[in-house]
Parts: structure tokens; C-alpha cells; sequence
């Protein structure tokens, strides 16, 4: 184990699996996201999980680990259909996860 892993649709999955990652979870809907994440949180080495937004979005687990300190729980653009971000995810994860603000 790597200390990260990531869940994502095939292609960002193949990007990832390509550059090296090895704990790469291939997923095609919410649910098996889902089911994914939850097993991962399990994991006690594990302290960054990426996610992909598309997929984040429409997972419901994500609420539950707020209190959590690790893993993390971050959040990437996919391969195929980036969204433009409408805050800055790192910061607002650092300042949940940490209570410190970064600023720039």
C-alpha cells in the first residue's frame, strides 16, 4: 500500500494506474464508489484518498468521515469532463481537516 489510492471513472483510473499508482479502483457509478471509499476508509495506512469530483458529488459517505483525520478525502478533475472548481478544495480540506486557514 502506497498511502493513496484513488477511485475514478476507467479512463482517469488508466491515467492514474499508468503513472505509477497502484491502488487504483476502476468504478461506473455512485454505488460502486460508494462501497469502494468505504472500504478504503478501512484501512489504516491509508491517509489520501482521490476521488473524482464527478463521482464525489454524487457520494453520500463523504459526510460521515468529516470528523475523521485521515484518510483524506480529495478531490480531482476527471480525465474526461473536468469541472471548473468554485472553491479551492485543498484549502477548504486543510482548514476542516486541521482548523488552520491557509491563505495566499
Amino acid at each position: 500500500m502506497t498511502g493513496m489510492a484513488l477511485v475514478a471513472d476507467k479512463k482517469t483510473a488508466t491515467c492514474f494506474k499508468l503513472a505509477g499508482l497502484s491502488d487504483v479502483y476502476s468504478v461506473n457509478d455512485s454505488k460502486g464508489a460508494e462501497k469502494c471509499i468505504q472500504a478504503l476508509l478501512e484501512k489504516k495506512k491509508l491517509k489520501f484518498i482521490l476521488v473524482s469530483e464527478r463521482l464525489l458529488t454524487q457520494v453520500k459517505i463523504i459526510e460521515k468521515t468529516r470528523s475523521d483525520t485521515f484518510p483524506l478525502i480529495v478531490p480531482i478533475p476527471d480525465i474526461s469532463n473536468p469541472k471548473v472548481p468554485k472553491t479551492d478544495r485543498i484549502v477548504e480540506l486543510i482548514k476542516r481537516k486541521t482548523g488552520i486557514e491557509v491563505k495566499f
